[in-house]
This record gives C-alpha cells, sequence and structure tokens, in this order.
C-alpha cells in the first residue's frame, strides 16, 4: 500500500492511491496531510489525485477540480471531478494513504445515503 512519508508539492511523483479493508482509528497524521492538500494550489492538489485515481485503477484522464467535502468517521473526505464528469471521493487515512471511491457504484460504510443511480444493492 503506497503512503506518503513526507507530504510536499514534490509528493507529485510519488503514489498516493491505496485501497483497504478495514478502515483504521482516525489518528492526527490524516489531519495532517489533510491541511496540507488544503493548502495546495488547486492545480497541484489535481495532479496528486489524478496519480490516486489513476494509482487505484480508475479511469480519469484529468482532474477538473477537487474540494474538501468533510469527513467519513474522522477521516477527511476529498471529491475531484475528472473530465467527463466522473467523480470519486478520496478519503485521506492515517499514514497518508488514500482510499479511492468511485462515486458511481459506492456508498460509503454506515452512510445511509446511495448514489442517485445506485440500484439498491
Amino acid at each position: 500500500m503506497p503512503k506518503l512519508a513526507a507530504f510536499a508539492p514534490a509528493m507529485l511523483a510519488a503514489p498516493l492511491a491505496a485501497c483497504q479493508a478495514n478502515a483504521p482509528e482516525p489518528g492526527n497524521n490524516a489531519q495532517s496531510v489533510q491541511n496540507e492538500l488544503a493548502g495546495l494550489p488547486e492545480g497541484q492538489r489535481n495532479a496528486v489525485f489524478i496519480r490516486a485515481i489513476r494509482d487505484a485503477n480508475q479511469d480519469c484522464q484529468h482532474v477538473e477540480s477537487s474540494a474538501l467535502v468533510g469527513a467519513h468517521q474522522g477521516f477527511p473526505l476529498w471529491s475531484a471531478r475528472c473530465a467527463g464528469g466522473r467523480t470519486f471521493t478520496i478519503a485521506i487515512g492515517n499514514a497518508g494513504e488514500a482510499q479511492v471511491i468511485d462515486d458511481a457504484v459506492a456508498r460509503l460504510p454506515g452512510n445511509g445515503t446511495a448514489p442517485a443511480n445506485a440500484q439498491g444493492d
């Protein structure tokens, strides 16, 4: 699982995406990474997120926009919108890893809401 060792703009070349079966408990490092992401110019943040999305084997040619959208179980959540309109939610973990969630097909655990195109699975 790729991790962010020292998050900085130079990190843009390092892998960010990771998938986890069980989410860890929130910690201070997730908030620290979130603060650093928030401090980046949007273009640099989008470059970090395109790498995370591609490392998660998802199709996205270009991240057009990104925004902090809140938290889930204490972990910061970002939304990334790709060219063509596809969106992903990116959860930042304690060790700086990211979990990429395709908004079109996934629901967050414990979240009673589903995407508009969900079939009630």
